[in-house]
């Protein structure tokens, strides 16, 4: 018996793109630390394992924590959040990701451990924001349900599975052109769209409040 489709996730389509965004410039900056991508990360880090270096591996499980300390305080905070969960967990993006552009603007190639770790930190956050949607930056979860949608002529699924990784690929296309103008500037510009995003969900929430709450 086929299951009702879900309507396609029009919301989170900017957090997607914000997650490809970052994306582009971790694969301009630091090709070798990823604070977006950890199935990536894993992956080095088990390359690194096997070779013995400890200081690369190091690097890379310390981002990997800072990622999933992130996300696991950010869930904490949403959870407190109620209602509010989108605005206080994109407001948490939004300020880590305007922290970085200082750092970055310090080391711009490559980025410094600093810099990776508090945008992996921003990632982190980000992921936390819809708790029916943890994976935002693994889009390739998005291209397997298209896929599968697609075999089983379900369009309206598939639509939603390729809308999420045309935002993601069109955050990663924005990020790099404005990081080749505005260089670290670009993280400043990310945190602004994430804390843009946060005043919007609060001030929804706030318009859908009863009137004597």
């Amino acid at each position: 018996m086929p299951q009702p489709s879900r309507p396609i996730a029009w919301t989170l389509l900017p957090l997607l793109a914000l997650a490809g965004a970052t994306d582009a410039l971790m694969i301009v900056h630091s090709k070798e630390l990823l604070a977006v991508y950890m199935t990536g990360n894993s992956t080095k880090l088990g390359d690194f394992l096997m070779l013995a270096e400890w200081g690369r591996v190091a690097e890379i499980a310390s981002v990997i924590a800072t990622f999933v300390f992130a996300a696991t305080f950010a869930t904490w905070l949403g959870d407190r959040g109620g209602r509010w969960r989108a605005s206080l967990v994109l407001m948490l993006t939004g300020v880590l990701l305007m922290l970085a552009g200082p750092l970055a603007a310090q080391s711009p190639q490559p980025y410094s451990m600093a810099t990776v770790w508090v945008i992996a930190a921003a990632m982190g956050a980000l992921n936390q924001v819809r708790v029916d949607e943890p994976g935002v930056t693994f889009v390739t979860g998005s291209l397997v349900k298209l896929g599968r949608c697609l075999a089983g002529r379900q369009w309206a699924p598939a639509t939603d599975a390729l809308l999420r990784w045309l935002s993601f690929l069109a955050g990663a296309f924005a990020g790099a052109l404005v990081d080749s103008r505005l260089g670290a500037m670009t993280l400043l510009v990310l945190g602004a769209f994430a804390v843009a995003g946060a005043m919007g969900c609060w001030a929804v929430q706030a318009r859908l409040l009863p009137a004597n709450a």
